[in-house]
């Protein structure tokens, strides 16, 4: 089995070892840093990290500690080449704190979010902000991958949630402001922090996001 270079330092090698296990598992075959001539030309001078190829499907990735301004507005330009390319995807991996935490997970059709968004909402009616406001951003990461992956697909910090629905379009740069001003209530929350309470405009902030996903143009 292919080994992948020993120049990258040892966490990164970890993951992308972690990558390749997954996608092989469901049929793939996995290359670390491959050669520009595997490559289509549409990418022009871009090596990915990884490639992932079986028939019909080649998925381009690109691994990332975390995100950032910079590395989104280099990514959106990658992610540009692959329109009009439907048998190539391009994938962004973010290792975050832990370098093995490579979960995947299946995706839920469109309308068993929406039924759930419902459930949601009768949460909060009955005043239980906090388990409204954690469900709504399990939503949200089930929305996206209801939309964008078709499939198991690894499991995303909630910044990384927003950041991907705003490189696809499926949310205006207003929905995310609003989002990434509410990620660190989230993270305080999930953590422990009873003191915070969200608000019923919080919760709802969410629950809308996922209905503009869900319905978003894709085309």
């Amino acid at each position: 089995m292919e080994q992948v270079r020993s120049l990258r330092p040892d966490a990164e090698r970890q993951f992308i070892d972690t990558l390749r296990r997954r996608f092989e598992e469901e049929g793939f075959a996995f290359t670390a840093e491959p050669d520009p001539k595997q490559l289509p030309s549409f990418l022009g001078s871009y090596v990915p990290d990884a490639l992932a190829q079986k028939a019909g499907s080649n998925i381009v990735i690109e691994v990332k500690q975390q995100p950032s301004l910079t590395s989104q507005r280099a990514l959106s330009d990658i992610k540009r080449r692959f329109d009009g390319q439907p048998d190539w995807q391009f994938r962004v991996f973010y290792r975050g704190s832990d370098p093995h935490s490579a979960d995947t997970i299946a995706p839920v059709a469109p309308d068993v979010v929406r039924r759930a968004v419902e459930d949601v909402r009768r949460l909060t009616t009955q005043g239980d902000r906090r388990a409204a406001f954690i469900m709504g951003w399990s939503l949200l990461e089930a929305a996206l991958r209801a939309r964008r992956d078709g499939a198991e697909s690894q499991a995303r910090m909630p910044g990384t949630v927003v950041q991907t629905l705003a490189m696809d379009g499926m949310i205006e740069p207003e929905t995310e402001r609003r989002l990434r001003h509410l990620v660190p209530l989230r993270n305080r929350l999930v953590h422990g922090d009873l003191a915070f309470e969200p608000t019923a405009g919080d919760v709802e902030t969410i629950l809308t996001t996922v209905d503009e996903v869900l319905n978003a143009d894709l085309s």
